[in-house]
């Protein structure tokens, strides 16, 4: 049997995938990329782009994303493919009337917002780091850290205000969301605060507490 009898996609309509006179909105992309995300054979499809030279449609990853990986060699499908789908998972994207892109998340300082620089070569032809981070990182010359940063982006998924402060996050011990409130103040943390929640930390000093009495 063909790989491509076996494509979730294989009886979805093609518009979703293939762009027509109009192209396709970042909305669809985004609806393409939940149906790529959990098609038993994503990898057959994107090796099928990749070794044809194909520049247009949706094969497990947008063209525009494809990009990186023209003249390089992949030694693990499997991971290329997870990673790129890890980054996408975390976005958390908004769209307008229109299907436009209209925010996402920054995958280095976590907030939901609208500034980000073009990047012809990502998803949604837009920067995964926000303006702000940007400036930030030239300004500090941390080039390399942002890096190390995107392909490691936080998992305490944090909200914020319009001004930047802390709404909530994940606990990354317990990984309930909670509200800033409940965390201890850190600042070095994301929204200068722990990772961990105050019940957790109260909960591991105890359990310390009671290990060393149970050994004096």
């Amino acid at each position: 049997m063909l790989w491509q009898n076996r494509a979730a996609c294989n009886s979805m309509p093609t518009d979703l995938f293939f762009p027509g006179k109009n192209g396709i909105t970042d909305k669809q992309y985004w609806q393409a990329h939940i149906v790529c995300k959990e098609c038993p054979v994503n990898i057959d499809c994107l090796k099928e782009a990749l070794n044809n030279n194909i520049n247009s449609g949706v094969f497990c990853l947008p063209e525009r994303v494809r990009k990186r990986f023209k003249n390089k060699i992949i030694k693990n499908f499997n991971e290329t493919i997870r990673e790129a789908f890890k980054v996408l998972e975390i976005m958390d994207p908004e769209f307008d009337s229109n299907g436009k892109l209209y925010k996402k998340r920054c995958l280095r300082c976590n907030r939901f917002c609208k500034g980000f620089a073009l990047d012809f070569e990502n998803w949604g032809a837009r920067s995964h780091i926000c303006v702000s981070c940007y400036i930030e990182i030239e300004n500090n010359k941390h080039i390399d850290k942002l890096l190390e940063i995107e392909k490691k982006p936080s998992k305490s998924m944090p909200e914020f205000d319009n001004h930047g402060l802390l709404i909530s996050k994940k606990c990354t011990k317990c990984w309930q969301r909670k509200q800033a409130k409940d965390f201890t103040k850190r600042p070095k943390g994301i929204g200068n605060k722990t990772s961990w929640c105050k019940n957790c930390l109260n909960k591991n000093l105890q359990d310390w507490h009671d290990k060393k009495n149970a050994n004096a």
